[in-house]
């Protein structure tokens, strides 16, 4: 059955308004990470108020002049305030309390919305046939000079929005390989913390930007799109779905760690800058360290963290922390797990029992993490190094 393009477009552009609706009152109202919530609460109203033009155009249909132009006014600024709302929030969930490192910084963000906002209002004081001419696509040598600047401004502005998200997706790209660092610092097991989502979201917004700059591209050359209104609106649709879900309903794990690595880094210097740590106390700390594991077995923890092995040693994170990364060369998260596969391996290699029964002995939470961990060390994924243990036995026999 054929399905007309418009409508299709109509309702999938109302199903993603409306859900960006819904989630933009329910980030308002749901309780904890606050700053965090009305960030994204933010961010949600500039995905509605983006496309208040487009919609209202659908609803009431012809409309006086002025006032069309105004919404679309100002659905095209709105557009440039979304991604940098977006990576705030982010940094606000991980704890990065300080979501631009100066004004400056927080200048470098907003230069680029402000300047739509001041390109929209000198549009907007142009006279009716002139703005319609803009509108019309009329060519840039047809118009009148102060009109050709305006009507350049705006086309330049349309692709840097491009630009922008594909720049901003890198950065979320860059936001969570920083976190998963900061993370494993401090976990020995990083499932549910990993933000994840976070990389498919980004994938498909970097995706969903560079068709839309094709499409400019195409358009400035005459050229037809291959993307419809409908496919648009999907896409968009998708989109939404999954910045709705995934940022509204973080794992219960992930709270958990955005908590322990706020209070792990509140107050504390950059990276040792302070620290008073003499390489015999850092070797003293080591051996701590390497009896808890040795004796204690601290490691079959699958929620082990630095916090608790500090305290199992009687030693402060920061020091542990320190002698970790200075004097050992690894990561929490790196000692800890290469423990784990020590032990490991000699059970796969004479015990009866299944892969995913060793990993939880030893004190992996999943069978993904254990094969990542085990690869890492011998070249070989644990089935793999099994069944090569098997058959050296059986020719030897």
């Amino acid at each position: 059955m054929f399905v007309d393009s418009d409508l299709l477009f109509a309702a999938t552009q109302f199903a993603w308004v409306a859900i960006a609706s819904i989630a933009a009152l329910l980030s308002f109202s749901l309780n904890g990470e606050r700053r965090a919530r009305r960030m994204l609460a933010l961010f949600f109203i500039a995905m509605v108020l983006s496309e208040v033009a487009s919609v209202t155009e659908i609803v009431v249909g012809q409309m006086p002049q002025l006032l069309r132009d105004l919404l679309r006014m100002i659905s095209f600024a709105v557009t440039f305030f979304i991604a940098p709302l977006f990576l705030f929030h982010i940094r606000l969930m991980i704890r990065i309390h300080h979501v631009t490192q100066s004004r400056w910084g927080l200048w470098g963000h907003l230069a680029l919305p402000c300047l739509a906002v001041l390109v929209g209002l000198i549009f907007l004081f142009l006279p009716d046939l002139q703005r319609e001419e803009i509108f019309r696509g009329a060519r840039f040598d047809e118009l009148p000079l102060r009109v050709q600047s305006v009507a350049i401004g705006l086309a330049l502005l349309e692709f840097m929005i491009y630009l922008q998200w594909l720049i901003y997706v890198a950065w979320f790209f860059h936001e969570q390989r920083q976190h998963l660092t900061r993370v494993k610092q401090y976990f020995a097991s990083t499932e549910g913390l990993e933000m994840r989502w976070l990389i498919v979201l980004a994938t498909a917004l970097g995706a969903y930007a560079l068709l839309c700059l094709g499409n400019f591209l195409l358009g400035l050359f005459g050229k037809v799109s291959p993307i419809d209104r409908a496919l648009d609106g999907s896409l968009m649709l998708i989109i939404v779905i999954v910045l709705a879900l995934w940022g509204l309903r973080p794992s219960i794990e992930f709270k958990e760690a955005s908590q322990t690595l706020a209070r792990s880094t509140e107050d504390r210097p950059s990276k040792y800058e302070k620290s008073a740590l003499a390489p015999d106390h850092a070797s003293r700390i080591a051996k701590k360290l390497i009896a808890a594991m040795q004796k204690d077995r601290l490691y079959r923890d699958p929620n082990l963290t630095l916090g608790s092995v500090s305290k199992h040693i009687g030693v402060t994170t920061n020091y542990v922390s320190q002698t970790l990364n200075e004097h050992m060369q690894q990561s929490f998260f790196e000692f800890v797990n290469s423990w784990r596969v020590d032990e490991a391996i000699p059970l796969l290699e004479h015990s009866d029992q299944t892969v995913l029964a060793i990993a939880y002995e030893v004190g992996f939470n999943s069978r993904s993490s254990f094969y990542t961990a085990f690869k890492k060390k011998t070249d070989l994924t644990p089935s793999a190094y099994k069944a090569k243990q098997a058959t050296a036995r059986s020719v030897s026999l």
